[in-house]
């Protein structure tokens, strides 16, 4: 599904967690952070500097722990060191 990528967000000053994302009316936690859709709408608030991202998305939309994951196609065998 497209537009599903998320990022992790936190509000910038204590007057800016009263913003919601829109249109998904998510706030942020207690502690100034949380989880938004990564459109539009938050990289502007970003380019506002009204909040800011605590991780790097990628060309793929996702996370950059994502990113490290195994390249090796799905099913393929793990490489491993043996010893002899």
């Amino acid at each position: 599904m497209a537009g599903s990528a998320t990022v992790a967000v936190e509000a910038t000053e204590e007057r800016y967690r009263a913003l919601k994302h829109m249109p998904s009316q998510i706030g942020f936690e207690l502690d100034g952070t949380a989880r938004w859709p990564a459109d539009q709408f938050t990289f502007r608030l970003r380019d506002e500097g009204a909040i800011r991202l605590l991780e790097d998305l990628h060309e793929s939309g996702a996370p950059a722990a994502a990113a490290q994951a195994s390249t090796a196609p799905a099913g393929a065998p793990a490489a491993t060191e043996h010893q002899e």
